[in-house]
């Protein structure tokens, strides 16, 4: 029993710090399949709508959140943006839905939404959230039952650049869909031989 409870322990332990900064992560998938098909499965041109919250952004060391990045497996087609983060008690400053940008820094972002900082570029907000987004994606056309997949990246300015001081650059993304692909069987009419 003390071993259960020494794994159950330490293996909480890296889950709290592999991620210092993230509070509280959500995510919702509107339809979590396609009709008749066991959960996680979708046909060719399914439209998904995935929201994802985060409860809040603990900014250590005035390390600011920048950016939310989606990481989209090879199924999907059609990203496309639907509620944009809010910014409460933040920065003066907006968030925008980007498809690339290169930071000062050098990380390459996208797609997804970044925060344009009006007193001070570079930065991020002090809002410390909560930061709700959603967005909707198309399962591409395949002829094979591929493995669909969406993760959420929450970047912060030590990420981009703009700050040197935090402790947050190790958040790992969090995977909000893993799915797959039923492609459904080819039916022929039968071959008549004269």
């Amino acid at each position: 029993m003390r071993q259960i409870l020494f794994i159950l322990c330490f293996i909480f332990s890296l889950t709290t710090f592999a991620q210092p900064c993230l509070g509280t992560q959500n995510t919702s998938i509107i339809p979590g399949n396609s009709p008749g098909l066991p959960l996680g499965q979708y046909i060719p041109g399914q439209v998904i709508t995935l929201t994802y919250t985060l409860q809040s952004f603990n900014g250590i060391n005035i390390n600011w959140i920048h950016a939310f990045q989606i990481i989209l497996g090879p199924g999907f087609t059609n990203l496309t943006p639907l509620t944009t983060p809010g910014n409460p008690f933040g920065s003066l400053g907006n968030w925008v839905w980007d498809l690339q940008h290169t930071y000062p820094a050098g990380y390459n972002f996208g797609p997804g939404w970044r925060f344009i900082n009006a007193g001070t570029a570079g930065w991020g907000t002090s809002s410390n959230g909560p930061f709700t987004v959603s967005f909707q994606v198309t399962v591409g056309p395949t002829c094979t039952p591929n493995q669909l997949s969406i993760s959420m990246e929450v970047l912060d300015d030590c990420i981009t650049g703009g700050w040197a001081n935090g402790t947050c650059c190790t958040d790992p993304p969090v995977l909000m869909l893993l799915g797959s692909v039923s492609v459904p069987p080819i039916i022929t009419s039968n071959i008549n031989h004269f």
